[in-house]
């Protein structure tokens, strides 16, 4: 076990280093260099060196293929993440080992992935950023592989932003319905890709607005968020599970079921409507998907977190006036 002073100090070095830097160091990293054999250890010991010490899991006979693109600002780093698909967790010991002092930001550029913790899992995809404290335990599992850039802020440059220095428990973060957040989240990816590929060599004004962009977004992670909010975020992660309701929901944000009613009903909303709704909007996004053209109404009521077939089609024609199996008819004609 590794006394808690020589983790303090570690942490602390580390901060002092990254203060001290005075211009930007870029990195790049590729698995096809490495034998097959090695590549797993030469991956993992990359990631601890340049962003966060993880151990990474493959499934039999698979062959890890991955590349990372880093660069180290004196108050940011960045990263571009590719890799075929694999799992990754981030345990006591490695929090010892390499400990990150600060929050990190995932920003999935394709596919989607699982990020486990104990305060719940989350399923983090094109349109979502994920926030976290970088010396939290984790597991992701990144099966579709991976794609997507890594954004670490110091916590003294975190504290700077928010007043905290810390982001609490991990906040996924839904940009889709925030015109603010998703222009926000837009600019900070190109401009964070953009300085990866090209080198950052008068980086000074690129990262202050880069720490302007992602303040944007930590502005509306755990430290600020509403209960409202919070359970609003949770309902769209856990919604596709037939067993969630307003008790659940109560559970996972530490609030009496009374208390998060009163809530809702503040605000003019109901948590029934709103699990509904979400079950709805998920119902709906499969329907105008035309790779799931063949896909049945069980299959996708199912999907979407309703009990039933006959349910699921009673509420969707409640709300858009037509069965579910038309309306996919119609979605379908008008979007070739």
């Amino acid at each position: 076990m590794v006394a808690m002073s020589t983790v303090n100090d570690v942490r602390e070095q580390s901060e002092i280093c990254l203060r001290q830097l005075s211009g930007p160091v870029q990195t790049w990293f590729s698995t096809e260099s490495v034998p097959p054999a090695r590549r797993v250890a030469e991956w993992e010991a990359h990631h601890a060196e340049s962003l966060v010490g993880l151990r990474t899991g493959l499934s039999p006979a698979a062959d890890l293929r991955a590349e990372a693109a880093t660069l180290r600002l004196p108050r940011l780093r960045i990263a571009k993440v590719v890799g075929s698909p694999h799992t990754v967790r981030r345990q006591a010991a490695d929090i010892a080992a390499h400990p990150v002092t600060g929050a990190i930001a995932y920003i999935p550029l394709e596919g989607a992935n699982a990020f486990n913790h104990r305060a719940g899992r989350f399923v983090v995809g094109p349109g979502r950023v994920l926030i976290c404290d970088g010396d939290a335990e984790f597991a992701r599992d990144l099966s579709e592989g991976v794609n997507e850039l890594v954004l670490h802020v110091p916590r003294t440059v975190l504290r700077e932003m928010t007043g905290s220095s810390s982001v609490g428990r991990p906040t996924l973060i839904n940009l889709q319905h925030d015109l603010t957040l998703h222009t926000a989240n837009r600019e900070l990816a190109k401009l964070a890709d953009g300085a990866l590929l090209r080198g950052l060599w008068r980086g000074e004004r690129l990262e202050t607005r880069l720490l302007e962009l992602l303040g944007t977004l930590f502005a509306r992670s755990a430290i600020e968020r509403t209960p409202v909010e919070d359970a609003l975020s949770t309902i769209a992660e856990y919604h596709q599970d037939p067993e969630f309701n307003g008790s659940a929901l109560a559970r996972r944000i530490g609030i009496s079921e009374r208390q998060l009613s009163r809530l809702f009903a503040e605000v003019g909303l109901s948590v029934p409507r709103a699990v509904l709704a979400a079950r709805l909007d998920t119902a709906h996004k499969k329907l105008t998907d035309a790779s799931s053209s063949k896909v049945s109404m069980a299959e996708i009521a199912a999907h979407s977190g309703f009990r039933s077939q006959a349910q699921f089609s009673r509420s969707y024609h409640a709300r858009f006036g037509v069965t579910p199996l038309r309306h996919r008819k119609q979605l379908l004609v008008s979007s070739s």
